[in-house]
């Protein structure tokens, strides 16, 4: 949504809030639109709970987009007969019907545009067939991420996998047994990333892994621990391949360029295909006081950026 329109300033807004937050700004809203109904029926002040039905839509979801409709309805009504515009209550009932109905529809309206809003802006965020950020976005979010990490002074572990012999699974099976062996590899890496991970679809058969860690050792853990993981997922599928795995330690002591902290990961994984494939290749970017290292199938063998 465009955020230059007031419309769209207004959803951003709403989307930088908590739920307990929008309640609030909607209960508290809502109080005052019928307060200056109640006391000045002459101004008019009715439509302006549009404004509210809208908001509890979009920040909150249907049902709660309804029940905000409904009040509206019911309070502009009881303003009315507060103040002899609805005389006799068999009337009463029918303006309430009169204009909760229209508002009911525009709670509708509202909530089937957010739900489209949300799958169009999950198609533009995320890989169609992985449900994983796709290349770019995953490029933004990882550049966030290793600035703020910079200044907090974290570690940060950028994993890149990569399918082993990959194109003889298409070769053999035809690209929808290359789904299949894509779709399995990228549930398992979804499932076992740590709640602050980004994951992302890189490539074809390619992938990244940006999470934080405490030391160069928990790093050589979680890589080992996810290649052993993900080995067995793929060896269990009805197509079995292996993967390779690149690691780069990423000390918080000075300003990383992400470009060529990705190619240094690259580069890692590239050592591990080269060193046999169905390795973890771990280096260095940075002094973090402590030996970075290669690890294939469990053992630990130095080496540096």
């Amino acid at each position: 949504m465009n955020r230059h329109l007031p419309g769209g300033r207004l959803a951003a807004q709403l989307d930088a809030l908590s739920r307990e937050e929008v309640w609030l700004a909607i209960v508290t809203g809502t109080a005052i639109v019928a307060f200056l109904d109640y006391s000045l029926p002459a101004a008019g002040l009715a439509p302006v709970y549009i404004v509210m039905i809208c908001g509890a839509c979009w920040g909150l979801g249907a049902r709660e987009g309804y029940l905000v409709a409904a009040s509206a309805a019911l309070l502009s009504v009881a303003s009315a007969i507060r103040y002899g515009i609805i005389a006799n209550s068999e009337m009463a009932m029918m303006q309430v019907g009169i204009r909760v109905l229209p508002l009911l529809f525009l709670a509708a309206t509202v909530t089937s545009f957010r739900r489209s809003y949300d799958r169009e802006r999950f198609l533009a965020r995320h890989d169609p067939m992985t449900h994983m950020l796709n290349k770019e976005v995953f490029k933004r979010c990882a550049r966030n991420m290793i600035e703020d990490a910079a200044r907090a002074g974290h570690i940060l572990l950028l994993l890149v996998f990569d399918l082993d012999d990959f194109k003889a699974v298409n070769s053999r099976g035809g690209h929808q047994a290359g789904d299949e062996v894509i779709g399995r590899f990228a549930d398992a890496l979804l499932a076992a990333r740590r709640s602050d991970g980004l994951v992302g679809r890189v490539g074809g058969d390619e992938f990244s892994y940006l999470t934080r860690v405490t030391s160069a050792q928990e790093a050589s853990n979680v890589a080992n621990s996810l290649h052993a993981h993900l080995t067995a997922v793929l060896a269990d599928g009805r197509h079995p391949v292996t993967c390779s795995i690149g690691a780069l330690l990423i000390a918080p002591e000075r300003r990383q360029d992400f470009q060529r902290l990705m190619h240094a990961a690259d580069l890692a994984m590239y050592q591990a295909k080269s060193g046999g494939k169905d390795s973890v290749q771990l280096l260095h970017a940075g002094r973090c006081g402590e030996n970075s290292g290669r690890s294939r199938h469990g053992g630990l063998v130095r080496g540096e950026l």
